[in-house]
């Protein structure tokens, strides 16, 4: 469900105009855990009303990164944006854009496999990235409850939340629980 909230599309979006870019740079590195450079401070910021433009968000978008030095991290992220189009600036569902245009959630994942539309994304993430996505759930659940960042001595217990979760349909009272019962949590 968190990839149709509305407060997570609302906040990777632009005020008056969705972001592929952000919207799929928050996939890569909050849900996937991918460490993304920041852009360079030359690139040229995208417009901020697609009503009043010619071309869609998504050609904008693919206009903004044909730059050489911007397609490679493109690549990695855009496709997870260009899925979740189908929702505007705060996350209501939609065909078309501001200027009528019709939304295309299709999209080509860096790894090249192809998804339509966030149930497609969320299927993708459950199925090929299942392991990847569980694991930073539980990176980013664990640094919450110990209120530090994830240390290297922590790994075997990550290991075991995940192993956790996975014994117990995926109930998130089986993290939790693992975390309260850890050496680092009680030691704290």
């Amino acid at each position: 469900g968190i990839l149709g909230l509305s407060a997570t599309l609302a906040k990777q979006s632009g005020a008056s105009r969705t972001s592929p870019i952000l919207r799929g740079n928050w996939v890569a590195e909050v849900l996937l855990g991918d460490k993304l450079p920041r852009p360079p401070k030359d690139v040229p910021r995208l417009p901020e009303d697609e009503a009043t433009e010619t071309l869609t968000v998504r050609q904008l978008t693919e206009k903004h990164t044909s730059d050489p030095r911007c397609a490679g991290c493109h690549a990695r992220m855009d496709g997870y944006g260009y899925a979740l189009e189908g929702y505007d600036t705060i996350g209501r569902a939609r065909t078309r854009d501001l200027a009528d245009r019709p939304i295309d959630t299709r999209a080509k994942l860096f790894d090249g496999t192809q998804v339509e539309g966030a149930a497609g994304l969320r299927d993708y993430l459950l199925t090929k990235k299942r392991e990847v996505v569980l694991r930073q759930f539980c990176r980013k659940l664990l640094g919450y409850a110990l209120g530090r960042s994830v240390i290297l001595s922590d790994k075997p217990l990550l290991t075991e939340m995940q192993r956790q979760l996975s014994a117990h349909d995926y109930r998130f009272s089986a993290a939790v629980e693992t975390i309260v019962r850890s050496k680092q949590f009680r030691e704290i």
